[in-house]
This record gives structure tokens, C-alpha cells and sequence, in this order.
């Protein structure tokens, strides 16, 4: 269910209807630091995780730190 648009699915694949801004929900992403596949928690996130994230920016991850991905 989507509240800005009229989803549909085609060959199994959930389509948005064009410029929905919600249609990021329903991706999967490859992560810019390991590679791996992932789906985002929010439109602008380019890492899997916070210590892809850290590791991007040039960071050492300390555990317990609150850097989100």
C-alpha cells in the first residue's frame, strides 16, 4: 500500500506510479562501501550499515556511537 500513489505490480515487482515520493520505500540499494544489497530506512541512506557509513566518511566505528547509516 502506498499513500501518494496507485501501486501496481508488474511481473512480480512493485511499481510506484512516476514521481511518486514514497518509491524509495520498495528499493533495494547497493551499499556505496561493501557492495551488499540492502533496502533503505530512509530516502538519502547509501550505506548498509553504520560501520559502511563510518568506514565512507573516513571514520573508525566505535560501538555504541549513535552514527546512523
Amino acid at each position: 500500500m502506498c499513500t501518494q500513489c496507485e501501486v501496481i505490480r508488474i511481473n512480480e515487482r512493485v511499481c510506484h506510479e512516476h514521481g511518486c515520493d514514497e518509491a524509495w520505500k520498495d528499493e533495494r540499494r547497493e551499499c556505496r562501501e561493501c557492495g551488499s544489497e540492502f533496502k533503505p530506512k530512509d530516502r538519502f541512506q547509501t550505506c548498509c550499515s553504520k560501520e559502511c557509513t563510518a568506514a565512507r566518511a573516513g571514520f573508525p566505528f566505535e560501538e555504541g556511537e549513535n552514527n546512523e547509516g
